[in-house]
């Protein structure tokens, strides 16, 4: 597990640099990779629905696995568009879509 270390203490975990595959020691060190939408479900919020073909899936030693949408989702690209979205309960939670 990777670890960034300064003056005032440690963060572990989440900084797995973007990679093709899985590394060979994945599960003690995790890693970022990007993989095929792997849900039968998409989140829709109001007449925008997300249309991600891959996703971000990042696997943290401890955490277990997240998943992110894509920049170039529909919901990705509304939020860059309106930023202010974000301050919305139902927006509140992405770019994550779940998390193992």
């Amino acid at each position: 597990m990777g670890c960034l270390v300064g003056e005032g203490g440690a963060i572990c975990g989440g900084i797995a640099k973007l990679t093709k595959r899985k590394p060979k020691n994945w599960f003690d060190d995790g890693y970022t990779i990007f993989v095929k939408y792997p849900f039968k479900w998409r989140v829709k919020i109001g007449k925008v629905e997300c249309d991600c073909k891959k996703v971000e899936e990042h696997y943290q030693p401890y955490y277990g696995w997240s998943w992110f949408h894509d920049k170039d989702c529909a919901l990705m690209q509304l939020i860059e568009k309106l930023p202010q979205l974000l301050n919305l309960p139902c927006y509140e939670y992405l770019p994550l879509i779940t998390t193992d």
